[in-house]
């Protein structure tokens, strides 16, 4: 069962500790769990598209026999960085613009059992 409160609090931790505009978590069908998303965007759509995106990457770099380790959206007022939040789910990240995707990811791999640990 999901201990929605307990993956919030984590989830506003991340975005304390390490300098993130919102972090959500979403499950790997793409279903809203828990955390922040923009203001005005439908968070089943925008979660869903999270999901598939991971999914299209995983099947490009298993073909290549090589495995994934995030993806970066990059647009003009924002990005957003996408790793595995455990087994069951995926945490998405609004960064900063001119923030290092590579050190947040590095900085929040310390939550993920913690996310998974509530799942």
């Amino acid at each position: 069962m999901v201990d929605a409160s307990a993956l919030e609090s984590v989830l506003k931790e991340i975005e304390h500790r390490e300098g993130v505009h919102e972090a959500m978590l979403v499950s790997l069908a793409g279903t809203y769990l828990a955390g922040a998303y923009p203001k005005g965007v439908h968070v089943d759509t925008f979660g869903s598209m999270f999901a598939v995106l991971i999914g299209s990457a995983e099947t490009v770099t298993a073909e290549l026999k090589d495995s994934l380790e995030h993806v970066v959206i990059r647009s003009k007022e924002s990005q957003y960085l996408i790793v595995h939040g455990g087994r069951k789910a995926l945490l998405v990240m609004r960064l900063p613009v001119g923030t290092d995707p590579l050190r947040v990811k590095n900085a929040v791999e310390k939550y993920v059992p913690r996310l998974e640990g509530h799942l």
